[in-house]
């Protein structure tokens, strides 16, 4: 049996998924369809990262963006952040999630 080509898109999805499956690649082409990702330029220019969880992607993002800002807080307070209510109250407006396999995959939604 010979294994099916994959287009650059199914590809790159594959290697995001960390899946060979052409099941999961379609199951996830079909999520991201409903978001309006429907080719490889959509998908690189949305696609942010994998985590376990939104505390944790806003955490990241927040670091990565406001390093100085946040290495200068006190740890106590830099412990204080909920991280999942800045996700519900302000980055899940910029940011979708499809959840797939256990994980959270992020897409920025101005792609």
């Amino acid at each position: 049996m010979i294994a099916p080509t994959l287009t650059r898109y199914e590809d790159a999805i594959s290697k995001i998924i960390e899946s060979d499956s052409v099941a999961d690649i379609e199951q996830f082409m079909e999520e991201l369809t409903s978001y309006g990702i429907t080719d490889i330029e959509q998908l690189e220019d949305a696609y942010v990262g994998c985590y376990r969880d939104e505390a944790t992607f806003c955490e990241d993002l927040m670091s990565d963006i406001y390093s100085s800002e946040m290495d200068a807080l006190p740890t106590w307070l830099h412990y204080a952040i909920d991280w999942e209510l800045v996700w519900h109250q302000s980055l899940r407006h910029d940011y979708f999630t499809v959840y797939f396999d256990s994980e959270y995959y992020f897409f920025n939604n101005s792609f």
